[in-house]
């Protein structure tokens, strides 16, 4: 597995603090939208979250109910190497 996520992050934080105003402390960046996969092995892939909107029909009268979902998708390639995730993962039969 690929730590592309931990160097872009080192990155980042390397490139806003030189621009920092000078004196500016308690300086922190954080790579957001990965999501820790717990099984065989522990490993990280990105997460993209989804928040869905919709109208369903009421159950009683006329006219509608508004509906919203969160769900999240998680991905199968790294986003900034292309590298699969779980290529050394046995695959289910």
């Amino acid at each position: 597995m690929c730590n592309c996520a931990s160097e872009v992050e080192a990155s980042a934080k390397e490139k806003i603090r030189a621009k920092l105003p000078e004196g500016s402390r308690d300086f922190s960046v954080e790579l957001q939208g990965f999501a820790w996969i717990l099984g065989g092995t522990v490993s990280m892939k990105n997460k993209l979250n989804l928040h869905i909107e919709y109208e369903v029909p009421k159950k009683k009268g006329d006219g509608f109910q508004r509906k919203k979902q969160d769900m999240s998708m998680l991905g199968s390639y790294c986003m900034f190497c292309g590298e699969e995730y779980d290529k050394d993962e046995p695959k289910a039969a």
